[in-house]
Parts: C-alpha cells; sequence; structure tokens
C-alpha cells in the first residue's frame, strides 16, 4: 500500500516526534559502545523503508524501538566479528527492557542521574565523563593516569552498578513523594 502525501507527513511526524528518545534508548543499548548515530541513522532508514506498514494511530514508538534493538544487534554482531569486547547480550537485554519507557519516566531517571552524578566523588565523576563523553580512549586515558584498561573497566562497571542503584533509589523516593 502506498501512502499518500498526508499519510506520509503524518508518518514522518510521528518518527519526528520520537527521535530524542529513540536515540537515548539506543545509547542505553550501547554503554561504551560508539556508533549510536549511526544506529539511529539505519533505524530511520528502515523505518522509512517500511513506511507503508505504518498504521496511523498505531504505537509507532513501539514499532520505532523494536526496529532500533534489532539494529543494535547487528551493530554489536559486527563488532563481535572485529573482536571487540562487549556488554553480555542478557544483560544488554535487560538494559532494554529498562530503556522502554515513557518520555516522562525518562525525564525522571535523567533527573535522578543527574542527582546521582553530582554525589559521586571526583576521581569516578571524572572518569565517567571521560568515558561517555569524550572521544578519547580508554587506552589513552590509563596510558595518562597510569592505571591498567581492565582496572578502568571494573571501576566504570562499579560506578555504573551505583548510578543504577542510585537511580532506582532516587525515582522509587520521588513517586513516595506527593
Amino acid at each position: 500500500m502506498k501512502l499518500d502525501a498526508r499519510q506520509q507527513a503524518e508518518f514522518v511526524g510521528e518518527i519526528t516526534r520520537h527521535q530524542g528518545t529513540l536515540r537515548g534508548y539506543i545509547v542505553s543499548l550501547m554503554p561504551g559502545i560508539s556508533g549510536a548515530g549511526d544506529v539511529l541513522q539505519e533505524t530511520n532508514l528502515v523505518l522509512w523503508e517500511k513506511r507503508h506498514k505504518f498504521e496511523p494511530g498505531s504505537n509507532s514508538r513501539a514499532w520505532a524501538f523494536a526496529i532500533a534493538r534489532l539494529r543494535v544487534k547487528m551493530h554489536r554482531r559486527q563488532l563481535m566479528r572485529l573482536g571487540r569486547p562487549l556488554l553480555d547480550e542478557d544483560l544488554a537485554e535487560e538494559l532494554a527492557k529498562e530503556a522502554e519507557e515513557t518520555p516522562e519516566e525518562v525525564e525522571e531517571r535523567l533527573s535522578a542521574l543527574s542527582k546521582c552524578l553530582r554525589r559521586l566523588d571526583e576521581k569516578n565523576r571524572r572518569l565517567i565523563e571521560h568515558h561517555y563523553f569524550s572521544a578519547d580512549s580508554l587506552e589513552n586515558l590509563s596510558a595518562s593516569c597510569g592505571r591498567p584498561v581492565n582496572s578502568l573497566r571494573v571501576t566504570l562497571c562499579r560506578i555504573r552498578a551505583a548510578l543504577r542503584k542510585c537511580i532506582n533509589h532516587e525515582v522509587s523516593v520521588s513517586r513516595l513523594r506527593p
């Protein structure tokens, strides 16, 4: 079935409306892996190619997230073939389920993340910021700070676990407040 101009405009509007949360979802499935922008672009291309299957009034967000999840899996397989270390597949799936939240829930969790990041000591906050907001590799950081790469990876894993626990606590506390 071919979409008319109005239907195509509606489709583009639906997909555009979800770009921010779709990008966040993809990033959440790819912790520590670059390429989220590429996966988002690939996801959008698949969505456009399958636009004739779009049903106005359906849950376009869930449809886009399902396609994004498949694109991330493909990206992960490519990286594995190249010998890149990745998160365990079961953990990645768990993160994917957590990431399928409403925009309000995402905002609530981002607010909690901000609070939790401020609670980290300076050294751990710098490590998180370097890892997620810098184009520099963990290997370069290892060389500059004199810590083994594996030690930095373990520390990052512990910090992420502490942040996850803190975020969950903050969200549960905020939901108890009137």
